[in-house]
């Protein structure tokens, strides 16, 4: 057995040595690992182990490098379309392009998540988020609408994972995308790194970005922000991540942490 300040180690030079080694490297796919997803990895791993102060610049690194934030109308159907099954969505950091001739089918995420894939969801295995959070996301969040609210669809993420075909246990042939890492991710992250080191002003512009266009606007992101301060500020970005990333694989780590 080995400590895990060695793992650790390990981690934060491997992950250092690819940032620098991926420097100058220009992917032609999103699944294809580039600086930003190495310091999106080595950010949550500073995290991991408590430290915020390095967390945050590599955070904010990400959040600088191009992606853009899931607009309002990608957030949930029936806006402009969904942010969560197409690779090519500009907030998407890491991703990948799944093609009908893969021939991906029941065993797959999609299967496991979407209502309108011919699989585990749509046959009675339903994934759907707790009552409890879903009762925490106020009326306003257009998030709150990602999930149904009536019948075998309550609280099913049918509005933010589906194929857009709609139709109930459809999508045989999978094709619709696997998200692995987005910028909204690290607007989060560098909002808990700068309020667990203090800078709470930081932590606050950073979620208001982030939230400006889940709550109808920078004036209800800023009502919503500004009164908070210590542990409510913390409590309020967790619940933000467990908002946000819901059903993306955030959770756990976001749980150890806090």
């Amino acid at each position: 057995k080995a400590p895990a300040s060695q793992i650790y180690g390990l981690i934060v030079d491997d992950l250092t040595e690819a940032i620098s080694l991926l420097g100058d490297f220009n992917r032609s796919y999103k699944h294809q690992i580039n600086k930003t997803v190495a310091q999106g990895l080595l950010a949550y791993t500073y995290a991991a182990m408590g430290q915020y102060a390095d967390a945050k610049p590599l955070a904010d690194a990400v959040v600088a490098s191009g992606a853009s934030l899931t607009t309002t109308g990608q957030l949930a159907f029936p806006g402009a379309g969904s942010g969560f099954n197409d690779v090519n969505t500009a907030s998407w950091i890491w991703g990948y392009d799944l093609t009908t001739e893969m021939g991906h089918q029941l065993v797959d995420w999609w299967g496991q998540i979407d209502y309108f894939t011919y699989s585990y969801a749509w046959a009675g295995d339903r994934k759907a988020i707790d009552s409890g959070l879903y009762a925490a996301i106020p009326s306003n969040d257009v998030r709150k609408t990602q999930f149904g609210t009536s019948g075998i669809t309550a609280l099913m993420p049918i509005n933010k994972f589906f194929h857009p075909g709609r139709t109930a246990g459809c999508q045989q042939a999978i094709s619709t995308d696997l998200v692995y890492m987005r910028v909204e991710e690290f607007y989060l992250l560098s909002a808990e790194a700068a309020a667990k080191t203090g800078d709470e002003p930081s932590a606050k512009t950073t979620l208001k970005l982030l939230l400006a266009n889940r709550l109808g606007g920078s004036a209800n992101a800023a009502a919503y922000v500004d009164p908070l301060s210590g542990q409510a500020l913390k409590d309020a970005i967790y619940l933000q991540t467990r908002i946000e990333m819901w059903g993306e694989g955030k959770s756990y780590l976001a749980m150890k942490r806090n």
